[in-house]
């Protein structure tokens, strides 16, 4: 099976094998009749939700007062791994980068209170640079999946434009005032 130039989302493969509408891709359903990868991918997530059905209820934990065991399906789909997407979306991500940040720069004030010896100081600034790092980390990770997922972003960006012409000349317009301020921002650098 050659794979997919425009695969599925894993939270739409789902959406479809429940029956439910697709979440990102409105032609989910008509790409997945049409492609045997996605078509396998569909058929996964409904063969994996009617194995976690059949499992049936599981016996209380003991000194539980509510159990809740009957839709064991629902519950293992809420835990499965981030897509794509929801990796890329900061939305979902701002409140931990910005507890590393409020973490990071407490640490950097701590440093500079008066009467701090330098062992602590050092013990601090060890402690300031853990964020930094995971930070780091993450900043690096992130660019390398923008860069894996760029070409497939372009091509449904394409395609996109390519039906609705009217909305593709727009965002061509709408590249000017930033070209342009780019190139100004650039200029006013230079000069410095």
């Amino acid at each position: 099976m050659s794979p997919c130039a425009r695969p599925l989302d894993p939270l739409d493969a789902e959406a479809l094998a429940s029956g439910a509408a697709p979440v990102f891709a409105g032609d989910a359903a008509d790409h997945a009749r049409l492609c045997p990868a996605c078509a396998a991918a569909v058929s996964e997530a409904a063969r994996l939700a009617r194995a976690l059905d059949e499992l049936g209820e599981f016996p209380a934990a003991p000194g539980a007062d509510i159990v809740e065991s009957s839709d064991l399906a629902g519950k293992v789909a809420r835990i499965r791994p981030f897509s794509r997407r929801e990796l890329a979306d900061f939305s979902l991500w701002r409140g931990a980068c910005l507890f590393s940040a409020a973490l990071f720069f407490s640490g950097l004030l701590l440093l500079l209170l008066p009467g701090v010896t330098a062992r602590e100081q050092t013990g601090l600034a060890l402690a300031a640079l853990a964020p930094f790092a995971a930070l780091l980390r993450a900043t690096v990770r992130s660019l390398v999946e923008i860069a894996a997922a760029s070409p497939a972003g372009l091509e449904a960006l394409s395609q996109a434009l390519r039906g609705e012409s009217a909305l593709g000349l727009a965002c061509l317009l709408l590249l000017a005032p930033i070209f342009w301020g780019f190139s100004r921002a650039l200029v006013r650098r230079r000069a410095r």
